[in-house]
């Protein structure tokens, strides 16, 4: 007869209780109205050790889905702030094309300033620099004796006249500008153009000067253009007036004059060279 040790009893106890359930799968694999007490006390026993697995498990899953929703997500952010950039990107030299067209065609109305008996040739350039300034009382331009500028070459800008090239190199020339402290054009009233006078820059950028005539009768709101003498022909906008005064001795009228041009912001000019 075969003795059984203690370490033999571990194994009777799996192997009964493997027959049981395997009994119990047998019996209950067929769907049936009422249960037997040993399945009930089986389902009690295995039901939240079931629960605790299934809880587990689906906690598991939802975590493991969830890392995959965050990377999937932040890759989409990735995604969408690239094609965010590309599009900021493409409605920036969009707006540039856009601007520097509108600029081009701005300059093209500076044309009509000048009359056609005149032969001088137009060529638009681009600023390149200025001074420390907010304003443009001096600027370099992207053209040069490349494309026949010369000194006292006028500048033009869409509103009106801005200044003259007073110094010129290989491919670029400074402009000094009408509003600076060195500059000086005569002018005449759009109004009546028997009223003439000199205007000039000063340090603080004003236009300011006088005119010939101290029975001249100037108002605000006149508008000046080029008088023709000098280096400017006639007829260029320069601008309107917006103050009238006497002169400390009462011989001459004062005025004070805004620009036509924004000589705060400028890109594009007009430069007019001789027509050879």
């Amino acid at each position: 007869m075969v003795k059984r040790t203690i370490k033999d009893k571990p194994i009777m106890i799996v192997t009964i209780v493997a027959i049981i359930l395997i009994i119990i799968i047998g019996v209950t694999s067929k769907q049936r109205e009422n249960i037997t007490i040993v399945e009930s006390w089986i389902g009690n026993i295995l039901s939240p050790i079931q629960r605790v697995a299934y809880t587990g498990t689906s906690t598991i899953g939802d975590g493991i889905a969830s890392i995959f929703q965050f990377r999937k997500t932040e890759r989409e952010n990735q995604e969408l702030k690239a094609e965010i950039a590309d599009l900021q990107e493409q409605l920036i030299e969009t707006r540039l094309t856009r601007d520097e067209l509108e600029e081009l065609r701005g300059l093209k109305y500076a044309l009509n300033y000048i009359e056609e008996d005149i032969q001088l040739q137009p060529i638009a350039a681009n600023v390149i620099g200025k001074s420390p300034s907010n304003w443009f009382e001096v600027f370099t331009i992207d053209v040069g004796n490349n494309r026949s500028i010369s000194k006292d070459s006028i500048v033009l800008a869409s509103n009106g006249l801005v200044g003259r090239v007073y110094e010129v190199g290989g491919n670029w020339a400074k402009v000094i500008s009408i509003v600076d402290n060195n500059s000086s054009v005569s002018f005449q009233i759009l109004r009546d153009r028997n009223y003439q006078g000199i205007i000039s820059g000063s340090i603080t950028n004003e236009l300011t000067g006088y005119l010939f005539d101290p029975m001249a009768e100037v108002v605000i709101g006149d508008k000046l253009v080029t008088s023709g003498l000098g280096i400017y022909p006639n007829g260029i906008l320069i601008g309107e007036v917006i103050e009238v005064s006497k002169s400390s001795d009462q011989l001459l009228k004062t005025i004070t004059v805004e620009p036509a041009v924004n000589f705060r912001k400028m890109n594009k000019v007009l430069v007019m060279t001789p027509n050879i």
